[in-house]
């Protein structure tokens, strides 16, 4: 289950465990991770979208998310997801970045028909690679990286500054725990419960829990 719905809080939120935790208003905590521009409580329309590229080791992967926002009180919810995936995955064009990005902007194309027009200048898209690119050269990586970004920056979206990047491991733990607690709804109201996770990718392993203090 994390694997599969793993990104949907990075394009979400961008965000870290302490942050979502220690919110003042923990069911608004959402709106400070997106632009004003394109936060939901600030938008004309309850219905927006999100972008998210899982650039894994063994492929990469777009969700294309639609996401309704019901009441300022509640989280955004979930409405319907698109999904499509390509191998292999970004590390396997090392020596061919133009190559790599090439199958991203392939997965792009897809998004520029799933989402209305009049929403593509507030709809985020976003790359996070994870242990694939972290085994690479910093250099092989940060071509790769480079070539994806200018992809981006050519599409009709909305490209945020840190749109592009390599998560470390723990970065990658966290947004999972997240991402199964956010669609268990143990983040909203006053509901203390949480679970842990257990993600095994193609080339790493996430364990990611909330420790008990007695």
């Amino acid at each position: 289950m994390a694997s599969s719905r793993l990104p949907i809080l990075i394009a979400l939120a961008f965000s870290y465990l302490p942050f979502v935790l220690s919110h003042s208003n923990r069911e608004m905590w959402f709106q400070d991770f997106f632009p004003p521009n394109v936060c939901p409580i600030n938008a004309k329309a309850n219905t927006f979208y999100g972008i998210m590229f899982d650039a894994g080791s063994t492929g990469t992967r777009i969700h294309i998310y639609t996401f309704v926002q019901k009441s300022p009180e509640n989280l955004p919810e979930v409405e319907g997801e698109i999904f499509e995936s390509v191998k292999p995955g970004l590390s396997a064009y090392a020596d061919q970045p133009e190559k790599g990005a090439e199958t991203v902007k392939t997965l792009l194309d897809m998004a520029v028909d799933a989402v209305p027009p009049h929403l593509w200048k507030k709809t985020p898209v976003v790359l996070k690679a994870t242990a694939g690119l972290r085994l690479l050269s910093e250099e092989k990586a940060q071509a790769l990286l480079s070539e994806v970004k200018e992809v981006f920056e050519e599409s009709p979206f909305l490209v945020p500054e840190d749109s592009v990047g390599i998560m470390d491991g723990s970065h990658e733990g966290i947004l999972a725990w997240i991402t199964v607690n956010f669609l268990t709804g143990q983040l909203s109201g006053q509901n203390q419960q949480t679970v842990g996770i257990l993600d095994l990718g193609g080339a790493s392993t996430q364990i990611t829990f909330l420790p008990r203090f007695e």
